[in-house]
């Protein structure tokens, strides 16, 4: 029964941590919030183009032992290509993010807990 309690407990503590957060301005309207956080996402677009080299123009070298069977060695390129690309999108995910919630805070934002 202990056991049970606790499950329900840890369960209720992860879907409360789970709640939906949703950025809130005093006065602001739903559409004037809306407004401002395509704003923000146009503005982290932009930087993130300016300040970092399209996917295209990053190469990846492998050094594959000559005597390699070409389907090892092509599958090891495109491996290695397709983890860069992960990393390439993971980081301009992370940069967007920080950018909107900076943005956000800067225009009078604050994340809040939906209810």
């Amino acid at each position: 029964m202990k056991k049970a309690f606790l499950l329900i407990a840890a369960l209720a503590l992860l879907l409360a941590s789970c709640a939906p957060r949703v950025w809130y301005k005093p006065g602001a309207t739903s559409s004037r919030r809306d407004r401002d956080l395509e704003a923000c996402r146009y503005e982290a677009r932009a930087r993130f183009a300016e300040l970092t080299p399209p996917l295209g123009e990053f190469r990846v070298y492998v050094e594959i032992p000559w005597d390699t069977p070409r389907e090892l060695a092509v599958r090891v390129r495109d491996a290695a290509e397709e983890a860069v690309r992960r990393e390439y999108e993971d980081y301009r995910d992370e940069f967007t993010s920080r950018y909107v919630h900076d943005c956000m805070t800067r225009k009078g934002y604050v994340l809040v807990e939906q209810k």
